[in-house]
């Protein structure tokens, strides 16, 4: 745990959470009303530089446990973008030099800088923070207000209002409007506030840029996650701190929960990590794997797969489990993995699996015990596995934003999930036909990106004015309404509608606002937002879908 990875994921969980948006007035509501992890239970705002000063006040208390008030977290009332350097300065930053031809530092950003666009160095009086490594990383910030204001209604009413994008895309990256990067280094901070380093020792100043491929990521291997079923309905998965998501597919050969796409679509357009699985029973086990396969054959390449090995599936055997799991793997190319407690484990010999086949398991000396929130309980040592990949130590969770008791599970190694997914040739077909595969950008609107545009937009195997309404809903959190307005008269684009010019202005405006070299080389304002759906708009409409992700609902 350092200042810079907490700070990078507050910062990310609360542009994430569709209840905090921007306003300078409530600049600090967010911060006043969020809990220790940084979740918001009820409408709240933010600005850009509340919000960075917040995120580096809990990274601060996390990493040191200063005492909220401490002198040492910068009070968010005192720091705005005019005043951010000296106070970032008196609390450890330090400014990275630049090349100031593409405003990166050499080695590339990493996670928790600080890019300041200082109004009274030249800038655009805005602030954001970098939440993962690289030379084009995703950044975090509050942007904006609902009616392109800087005073809105509490909550984010666009969902863009506090938002995460990539650099590159950003507009201030394209105006070249950014003043300075700001990088956190603790022998810094602790020659500044010597009370913190008592039983300390001080962290390695920053390393330079040639080591930077080798340094320690910031990011933790571990991640929380809940499991869902049609019982959990209602459950809003965005508005929940989840890392990840595995939701119930099928059971038997009969039956497929019939909320699994919309909680699965909900999963991955909360950019979280999607699972799904399967409970199994007496029968036929390659039939029962085909039939999950096929249940979650539109989601291939973006889940992990797993089979729940309990009740009346036990007295089966790991014969009956290992058939299930090497026909998954078969159809998919993924590696599936396989969910028992420990009363299914012991009764059996399960080495033919386990060295194979990861573990998901549900037990441990404190399991049911009721956790108010997440916590990380000792990874119990299990046979045959050594250590789960996945340890579920509680039925009776409860997390804010749900009503209800879910299943808690921590994740040992992300990358090993990651990894599970995995996939061969079966993924590239998959992805072929299924409209997923990368566009030529030759500016004609045919079957190719019309299929494209279904994928990204979640309406695979329906007409086309679906997704054309989809992407019309998107231009509408997307862009300001008073945006909308000067270019259409209207405020929000009908839904109802297939292209027309309207809808082709708004997508242009967003195009020259997000993503500027899907505009011509030399085209003005005027040249471009004009409402033609000619063969330049519809290469930046193939540039965009290549740059988005299936089931997302979004661009870019």
């Amino acid at each position: 745990m350092t200042v810079q990875s907490v700070a990078a994921r507050i910062a990310r969980r609360i542009c994430d959470q569709e209840n905090v948006g921007y306003s300078q007035p409530d600049r600090r509501t967010w911060y006043a009303n969020a809990d220790w992890q940084g979740h918001v239970s009820s409408p709240q705002n933010a600005d850009c530089s509340s919000l960075v000063c917040g995120a580096i006040c809990y990274g601060i208390h996390d990493t040191y446990g200063a005492a909220w008030g401490h002198a040492a977290l910068p009070e968010i009332n005192d720091h705005w973008t005019g005043n951010m350097r000296p106070g970032l300065e008196a609390r450890g930053f330090s400014e990275v030099p630049w090349n100031d031809s593409d405003l990166t530092p050499a080695g590339g950003f990493r996670v928790g800088d600080v890019i300041l666009s200082a109004a009274n160095e030249g800038g655009r009086g805005h602030v954001v923070i970098a939440v993962e490594d690289g030379p084009d990383p995703l950044v975090s910030e509050a942007w904006i207000a609902e009616d392109g204001s800087i005073d809105g209604y509490l909550g984010d009413s666009t969902g863009q209002e506090t938002r995460t994008v990539r650099y590159s895309s950003h507009p201030h990256t394209q105006a070249g409007a950014w003043t300075s990067c700001h990088r956190f280094d603790e022998r810094k901070f602790l020659s500044q506030w010597p009370e913190f380093s008592k039983g300390r020792p001080a962290q390695a100043a920053s390393p330079a840029p040639a080591q930077a491929a080798t340094s320690t990521p910031s990011a933790p291997q571990h991640a929380h996650g809940i499991d869902i079923s049609s019982y959990q309905s209602g459950l809003n998965v965005a508005g929940l701190w989840a890392d990840f998501v595995i939701v119930k597919a099928t059971e038997d050969d009969d039956y497929v929960n019939p909320y699994m796409v919309s909680q699965a679509n909900s999963t991955l357009k909360a950019s979280k990590r999607l699972g799904f699985y399967h409970f199994a029973r007496p029968g036929d086990a390659a039939e029962q794997a085909r039939y999950f396969v096929s249940a979650v054959g539109s989601f291939r390449g973006k889940a992990t797969l797993w089979l729940d090995w309990e009740a009346n599936a036990v007295p089966q055997g790991p014969g009956w489990a290992k058939t299930f799991l090497d026909t998954v793997r078969s159809l998919t190319g993924s590696t599936p993995g396989i969910y028992m407690n420990g009363s299914a484990l012991n009764g059996y010999d399960w080495s033919a699996v386990a060295s194979q086949y990861p573990l998901w398991y549900a037990g441990g000396p404190d399991y049911s015990d009721y956790g108010s929130s997440y916590s990380d309980p000792a990874v119990p040592s299990v046979s045959y596995w050594g250590q789960p990949l996945i340890h579920q130590y509680t039925e009776d969770g409860r997390l804010p934003g749900y009503n209800g008791t879910l299943d808690l599970n921590r994740l040992r190694d992300r990358a090993a999930w990651d990894r599970m997914i995995g996939g061969g040739a079966s993924d590239t077909v998959s992805a072929a036909a299924s409209g997923e595969a990368q566009l030529a950008v030759d500016g004609e609107y045919g079957a190719a990106t019309v299929g494209r545009l279904k994928s990204v937009m979640g309406t695979v195997g329906y007409e086309e004015v679906f997704a054309v309404a989809n992407l019309r809903r998107f231009l509408n959190k997307a862009v300001p309404a008073s945006s909308i307005h000067q270019l259409t008269g209207m405020y929000r684009l009908p839904e109802d509608r297939g292209w027309d010019s309207d809808m082709v202005k708004v997508f242009q405006y967003l195009v020259l606002a997000w993503n500027k070299p899907g505009v011509p080389s030399g085209w003005s304002f005027g040249d471009w937002v004009d409402g033609d759906f000619g063969e330049a708009t519809v290469a930046a409409l193939q540039m965009a879908l290549n740059a988005s992700k299936a089931n997302s609902f979004r661009l870019w």
